[in-house]
């Protein structure tokens, strides 16, 4: 449902990838006509060191698996990133490596939206933003903050994934929570079609909240727990848990299914 009289002006924080587009695609064929810009992060694509970081403390299995989902994104599914709905749909768009580069133009945005931004959004931003902006986490916050927290999830045994639309803060995924959904895992999930559909249910979830977001949502404190709850890149440890737990990343055929979605 899109909102009556003046357009919103909203404001999109992404990093693309095909997983982004699925969290974004909803919103984006809805409300194209009252997004202003789109802001994609190259923190990590344009750096050479953060890549190897990243490959330091990953294990050697994910980070394969990180590189073939790029390698996915880039040159099979071309059609399936924010970007392409940018171009589509011909909504103004912009690339930084850090949030300071980002020029608001003497602009007050209504509410933005973050998919799989990689950039630390901090509180000067945040006043910027009306209505604040929002993110989806696919867990049951406070619980597993963090680096892929489906991956981890999965590999640990899991049986049920939750999603969390929440209200950035300063901190890290500690904002104020709108709604948690289940999604449960299939038998014949792989990581990455578990992932795929969580980012769909979320992306349907989050366009079908639109009008209660922009207008007065209710918003709750996370539940205090009296333990750490939070994860760095998948290591070595998650790699012995899916092995543990005969769990694959990806199987083939995700590549034929994911495709006649």
């Amino acid at each position: 449902m899109k909102m009556q009289g003046t357009p919103k002006k909203i404001v999109l924080l992404v990093n693309d990838s095909y997983f982004s587009y699925l969290l974004a695609k909803d919103l984006i064929d809805k409300h194209h006509s009252e997004i202003d810009k789109i802001v994609f992060s190259k923190a990590i694509k344009n750096s050479r060191e953060k890549i190897f970081d990243i490959f330091k403390k990953a294990s050697l299995r994910f980070f394969v698996y990180r590189v073939f989902v790029f390698f996915l994104t880039n040159f099979f599914y071309r059609k399936h990133t924010v970007g392409y709905l940018a171009k589509k749909y011909k909504i103004c768009v912009t690339n930084i490596e850090k949030l300071k580069d980002f020029d608001f133009e003497g602009k007050m945005y209504d509410i933005g939206f973050a998919f799989n931004f990689d950039i630390i959004i901090n509180e000067g931003f945040l006043r910027k933003i009306k209505k604040g902006v929002f993110n989806i986490h696919a867990s049951k916050l406070p619980l597993d903050k963090g680096i892929s927290p489906v991956l981890w999830a999965f590999a640990r045994g899991d049986k049920e994934i939750w999603s969390t639309i929440y209200k950035i803060d300063k901190g890290i995924d500690t904002g104020d929570i709108f709604r948690q959904f289940r999604i449960d895992v299939q038998e014949n999930d792989s990581a990455f079609s578990l992932y795929e559909r969580v980012c769909q249910i979320s992306g349907k979830e989050l366009e079908q909240s639109f009008s209660e977001l922009i207008n007065e949502p209710t918003l709750q404190k996370p539940k205090e727990i009296n333990f750490e709850s939070y994860f760095s890149w998948p290591d070595k440890n998650f790699e012995k848990m899916l092995i543990a737990n005969k769990r694959k990343l990806f199987k083939f055929m995700d590549l034929w299914i994911s495709k006649k979605n």
